[in-house]
């Protein structure tokens, strides 16, 4: 899996965040979908669907290498 930049977001003084349209088309998100939020050391990790926070971590720390 390779890293894809898709765009930036700036937070409003609400805390709300808009996500680009072209992350949302990708991983196929409208308006009434969920997503998850988890913290790997010092990045902000946005996935669809809930996951092991172990497995989201072993997931991207070693497939970044190509592992």
């Amino acid at each position: 899996m390779e890293a894809k930049f898709i765009g930036k977001a700036r937070l409003t003084k609400q805390g709300q965040l808009t996500l680009p349209k072209e992350g949302r088309q990708d991983l196929k998100i409208d308006s009434k979908s969920e997503v998850y939020w988890y913290r790997l050391n010092n990045a902000l990790v946005l996935v669809k669907d809930i996951i092991n926070p172990k497995e989201l971590a072993a997931f991207v720390f070693n497939k970044k290498r190509g592992k």
